[in-house]
């Protein structure tokens, strides 16, 4: 899982993060192409990340794709969805409320937390679109 973010974001501005879905995987090179386009075009961006469609419960990515009347991609495809930083906080809380021992002992990971972080930031119940156009999506972003 390889994704970008930027730290400091300015309150009074909408957010969004874009999950580039892919069967396999991409490489690094390939990665950031894409992501360097979509930052050089936009400046509304926190988060991009490296989705593979292994990774997502088949019930997530069917809802995906229901919600946007199954269309047909090629690979990769790209996923925006809002920032919204509570979503992150709630799913950090409840990775430690689930994990109440591993977190006591200090076991629980970065990963873990990236994980969750990834959870919250994708969450296609949420998206707002899904394509396989990148002039799309950065024609959305700049609206």
């Amino acid at each position: 899982m390889v994704f970008k973010k930027k730290k400091d974001l300015e309150i009074n501005k909408t957010w969004y993060c874009i999950g580039i879905l892919t069967d396999q995987g991409m490489q690094d090179e390939e990665y950031d192409a894409l992501s360097n386009r979509i930052l050089d075009s936009v400046e509304n961006v926190v988060v991009i990340s490296d989705l593979i469609r292994v990774n997502w419960e088949k019930g997530k990515l069917e809802t995906l794709n229901e919600r946007f009347k199954n269309p047909t991609l090629s690979d990769p495809c790209f996923i925006i969805n809002e920032f919204i930083e509570e979503d992150i906080k709630r799913e950090t809380k409840l990775l430690e409320k689930n994990h109440k021992w591993k977190r006591f002992f200090g076991a629980l990971s970065q990963i873990d937390y990236l994980e969750a972080e990834n959870k919250a930031t994708h969450d296609f119940d949420k998206s707002l679109l899904y394509t396989d156009d990148l002039d799309k999506v950065i024609e959305y972003l700049n609206k």
